[in-house]
């Protein structure tokens, strides 16, 4: 070992031998706790029904997503607006291009298992792909959607705000 690693090591031993264990400065509450929520809050499943605003994001239109229960017993987002309406264009199935994205079935088949809503799928009008998705309420305004190929870890998550007309 380089003596610089040797120092550092040895420092941090130091460091946490001599400091009283009462006396830790507390952390810092996490955003949820700030704004009142307990970390490990759960929402009943029916508290992601109604209508949602989509992320902002650079190329890609405002636009709200309605989830409504569906006859299985399952959830589904519906695409309700969007501020550039526009047809379906990228559609795998040239029958569907012509129809409008505004109305159509986004997302299916969410499962709600202690406090997610798993095993979804999100169709993406963008590239007319279908993926995986999960969704969770990390408050009762706001909500975590992780879309991913295959496995969770290979995705993206965006926050969608509760919509108050």
């Amino acid at each position: 070992m380089t003596t610089r690693r040797l120092a550092f090591i040895a420092a941090a031993i130091v460091s946490s031998a001599t400091s009283a264990p009462g006396f830790a400065e507390p952390a810092a509450p996490s955003p949820d706790e700030a704004a009142g929520q307990p970390l490990d809050t759960t929402f009943p499943p029916e508290s992601i029904l109604g209508e949602w605003c989509t992320q902002k994001e650079e190329n890609r239109p405002p636009a709200r997503v309605n989830f409504v229960l569906a006859k299985n017993g399952s959830y589904m987002g519906i695409l309700s607006w969007s501020s550039e309406p526009r047809k379906d264009v990228h559609n795998k199935d040239p029958n569907l291009r012509d129809r409008s994205v505004v109305g159509i079935v986004l997302m299916w088949n969410l499962h709600y298992d202690d406090g997610e809503y798993v095993d979804g799928y999100v169709y993406n009008p963008e590239d007319g792909g279908t993926y995986r998705v999960k969704l969770e309420l990390a408050s009762p305004e706001s909500l975590k959607v992780r879309g991913y190929l295959g496995i969770s870890l290979l995705g993206q998550t965006k926050v969608w705000t509760r919509f108050h007309p």
